[in-house]
C-alpha cells in the first residue's frame, strides 16, 4: 500500500500515512502530538533531490566589476587634491594660531609664499613686561590724561606691539572705566618716535610709549594696565 510522509504545520512533526487513511477524511488528519488538524497532502516535505537540483541550477553570484585602472587613478587624485585643499583651507583660516607654533611656522611661511598670504610675526606675550606706567593730567588737553609707559621685550626676537588693557577704579575698587587700545591706536599719537619704533619691539630692548585718553572723571583714582594679545 503506498504511503505518504506529511508534516504537521504547527509542530513540524512528521507522520507516515497510508493512502487509505487519506481517503477517509479527504486528506484531513489530526496531529497526534499537538492535536492540530491539517491537510496532509498540502504539507508533504520537499524531497531532498529536488532541493539539490534547485541548488545545482541556481545562478552563481556575479562577481563585482572592478573599475578600470584609469578610473581608480582619477579617484585617488581627487581624494589627494581634496585633502590638500582641506589642509590649505585650515592653514589659511588658522594661520595666526599656527604661525605661533615653531614646528609649523616654516612650512606655513612656504605655503604663504606660494599663495601670496602673510603670517603674523612670532610673539610670546610672557616675555613682554611693563617697566613703568604713569597716568597724569594732560597739560595740553584739560579733559584728557597723558599715559606714559615703558614696555620691555626680553625675548631673543623682535615682537609686535601688544594691545593695552587699561582699567580705572574708584576708592572702593569699583570699576569706573576700561578700554583695550590696539598698537595702531596708541602709537598713532606718538608721531615723534613712531619711525624709530618700526612695527615691533626689538629683541632684548625697551621702548617708550606716550599717548592721551579721555579723563574718566574725578572718581577714577586707581588705574592699572595689562598687556593682551
Amino acid at each position: 500500500m503506498p504511503e505518504l510522509i506529511t508534516r504537521c504545520p504547527e509542530c513540524a512533526t512528521a507522520f507516515r500515512l497510508a493512502s487509505a487513511q487519506l481517503d477517509m477524511a479527504d486528506g484531513m488528519v489530526r496531529c497526534g502530538k499537538c492535536m492540530a488538524v491539517f491537510d496532509a497532502e498540502n504539507n508533504v516535505p520537499l524531497p531532498v533531490v529536488t532541493a539539490l537540483l534547485h541548488n545545482e541550477f541556481t545562478r552563481p553570484p556575479v562577481p563585482e566589476k572592478q573599475p578600470p585602472t584609469g578610473r581608480r587613478l582619477t579617484t585617488a587624485m581627487v581624494v589627494v587634491l581634496g585633502a590638500l585643499l582641506l589642509a590649505g583651507q585650515y592653514s589659511y583660516f588658522f594661520s595666526r594660531e599656527l604661525s605661533q607654533i615653531s614646528t609649523y611656522r616654516q612650512p606655513l611661511r612656504q605655503f604663504c609664499n606660494l599663495l601670496g598670504c602673510q603670517i603674523d610675526p612670532f610673539r610670546d606675550l610672557n616675555q613682554l613686561s611693563i617697566k613703568r606706567f604713569i597716568v597724569r593730567p594732560d597739560p595740553n588737553q584739560p579733559i584728557a590724561l597723558a599715559v606714559d609707559l615703558i614696555i620691555e621685550n626680553s625675548a631673543a626676537f623682535d615682537q609686535p606691539y601688544p594691545k593695552l588693557f587699561i582699567r580705572f577704579e574708584d576708592l572702593q575698587n569699583e570699576l569706573v572705566a576700561q578700554r583695550i587700545f590696539s598698537a595702531q591706536q596708541y602709537l598713532m599719537e606718538d608721531t615723534a618716535s613712531l619711525p624709530a619704533k618700526r612695527n615691533a619691539i626689538p629683541a632684548r630692548a625697551r621702548t617708550r610709549v606716550n599717548f592721551s585718553l579721555l579723563d574718566p572723571g574725578a572718581t577714577a583714582v586707581n588705574y592699572s594696565v595689562e598687556l593682551v594679545e
